[in-house]
């Protein structure tokens, strides 16, 4: 039937109030948007790096201070009129072995011990935050295998790396790491930023001690504390200021949002329930473990744990992947320490690795021998996502080359193809400042030919038909010429060009290629871009001869019909 105009004006006006209502959403304030990589901070940062790498690291390693602090606290401690154990015990280990989920497993009927893992989380506000929120639930529902099932939230949540993008500034921790945390779970009301810890873990909680009816809250254990706890290893980007930042933000802070901060180093073990352990390892930028954190665990191995014990090891780089990516040789293996330590004096126990650094999803299992460990890679923590096609399903890792297969990628090699052709657009919106460093070389490229008269008279006395192939053939001759004549007389133009070649030398892959084929690649694709300037100089000078030929911009001549004498300037 019919529509009234009654009813018509009644959906007109509920629409407008749709509307009005959707634009007064409130929305998160003081928030940053997702890091755009090929700008010009990626120099800032490739500094950091350079400084870091042959500077500090080698010279001044912040892991070597960090035993010692273990050493200065005490075993024992007194809290009220008795006296009790430090949860950090003698050997830094965070003891979890008597509790469960608390109140979680009550609700999902299961009684185990639940943790949380992700890594690569410090990028743009809104993908970092639906990550954090999902982890701030106190349980989530999720459909397997057609099932519905509960999962609880973890009583510890470890955070494998790259806290903050891409550098670690205290405003890129602030806003791009504890915010998300911070919105999605508060931390206590008696929380402070300036506040820092002396003693860890904080505890009991002040505003919080006289809360629920559990009688040692007071003592201020991690046992007595039901809430969850967060602990966290630096990654590359943690590295690039010699780990100052994440010491004051990290081990010098108490929460990260509504979690708690036991943590003093910048790597950890935590001992959970029927036998098994976290070790949180630090690699630095070094991609290995150093002296002082070997003999950490080789302790641990050797006075705490029994012959049937399982180790989960942490670190922040997926070193079976890109060993394997890369064509490392045996000798030329990362990790050397941190094989000695499984091969050595975790022989048999390590069950599994969880790494970040590639920001996807994916589990390789032994084909051959099924004591080895499962190897996941989990980067899904906001940052941008990288590609799984590149990698390949059958890989052998380490100096044994143990045969691994991939059974699971998220995405999924098909689904990353084609998200990959996305870049072709989306990488120029996003990245626009890298266009401007570009035009600002080609620009450096055609500055020694300015001006190059004539070219428009040229090509119509070339190619009066304005045949394509003529065309193509003009513009590859005077290219060829112009590029010959930049390398014979182009003093700012060859300075520029040098530039171009460097550039191209450093952001080429060589990861899977001899260093000869590197450089080949590297000048082919140098070549290109001085190719495409001076292109771009051709036409540019082109069309302005062409405007002033056709009278469509009114420029004063010394001699109109003069052949060959349409130039600008």
């Amino acid at each position: 039937g019919s529509v009234s105009r009654k009813d018509k004006d009644y959906w007109a006006s509920l629409t407008e109030t749709i509307q009005k209502i959707s634009m007064r959403v409130e929305r998160p304030q003081d928030t940053e948007p997702m890091v755009p990589w090929y700008n010009l901070m990626m120099f800032s940062s490739g500094f950091d790096i350079l400084v870091s790498l042959h500077i500090f690291l080698g010279r001044f390693d912040a892991r070597k201070m960090q035993l010692a602090l273990l050493g200065n606290k005490k075993k024992v401690y007194r809290g009220g009129d008795d006296t009790m154990s430090d949860p950090l015990n003698s050997e830094g280990v965070f003891d979890f072995s008597t509790t469960n989920n608390h109140s979680n497993s009550s609700t999902t009927g299961d009684e185990g011990f639940w943790f949380d893992f992700m890594s690569d989380c410090g990028d743009g506000f809104n993908s970092s935050y639906q990550i954090s929120r999902l982890l701030a639930q106190p349980e989530l529902i999720v459909r397997s295998r057609n099932q519905l099932k509960n999962l609880p939230r973890g009583r510890i949540l470890v955070i494998g790396d790259d806290l903050a993008y891409p550098d670690p500034t205290p405003e890129n921790y602030e806003k791009r790491f504890f915010r998300t945390f911070e919105d999605a779970m508060p931390p206590p009301p008696s929380f402070r930023k300036e506040h820092i810890s002396i003693q860890k873990p904080a505890l009991p909680v002040k505003g919080w001690e006289n809360k629920g009816s559990n009688s040692k809250r007071e003592t201020g254990t991690l046992e007595s504390y039901d809430g969850p706890c967060a602990f966290t290893i630096p990654g590359n980007h943690d590295w690039f200021d010699g780990l100052a930042t994440y010491t004051r933000y990290i081990l010098s802070r108490d929460w990260l949002g509504g979690w708690l901060m036991p943590q003093r180093t910048s790597y950890f073990a935590t001992k959970l329930p029927r036998g098994w352990w976290i070790f949180g390892l630090d690699l630095a930028l070094d991609n290995d473990i150093n002296i002082e954190q070997f003999e950490f665990f080789v302790k641990l191995a050797e006075r705490s744990m029994q012959p049937e014990d399982a180790v989960i090891i942490v670190t922040h780089v997926p070193s079976w992947v890109l060993s394997d990516y890369e064509k490392h040789s045996v000798e030329s293996l990362p990790e050397t320490n941190l094989r000695e330590l499984m091969r050595t004096h975790l022989n048999g126990k390590v069950k599994l690795r969880l790494a970040g650094d590639l920001h996807h999803y994916t589990r390789h299992m032994p084909t051959d021998c099924l004591d080895k460990p499962t190897l996941i890679v989990s980067g899904g923590g906001g940052a941008f996502s990288h590609p799984t096609h590149c990698f390949r399903d059958r890989i052998q890792v380490g100096d044994e080359k143990d045969n691994y297969e991939r059974v699971c990628a998220y995405p999924s090699a098909k689904v990353s193809r084609h998200l990959s052709y996305l870049n072709l657009w989306q990488f120029r919106w996003r990245n626009w400042r890298f266009d401007v460093l570009w035009a600002i070389c080609y620009f450096g490229i055609s500055t020694s030919f300015f001006p190059l008269c004539g070219v428009y008279d040229d090509y119509l006395e070339y190619n009066p038909d304005h045949r394509p192939l003529n065309l193509v053939t003009f513009v590859a001759s005077r290219v060829a010429t112009l590029l010959s004549q930049l390398f014979i007389s182009g003093r700012l133009s060859l300075v520029f060009s040098f530039v171009v070649i460097i550039l191209t030398y450093l952001f080429t892959d060589w990861s899977n290629v001899k260093t000869s084929t590197h450089l080949c690649w590297s000048l082919l694709h140098a070549l290109t871009h001085i190719c495409t300037a001076l292109t771009c100089l051709l036409f540019v000078e082109c069309m302005a001869e062409f405007v002033v030929s056709e009278g469509l911009v009114a420029v004063p001549r010394t001699n109109v019909d003069a052949p060959n004498q349409s130039c600008l300037g």
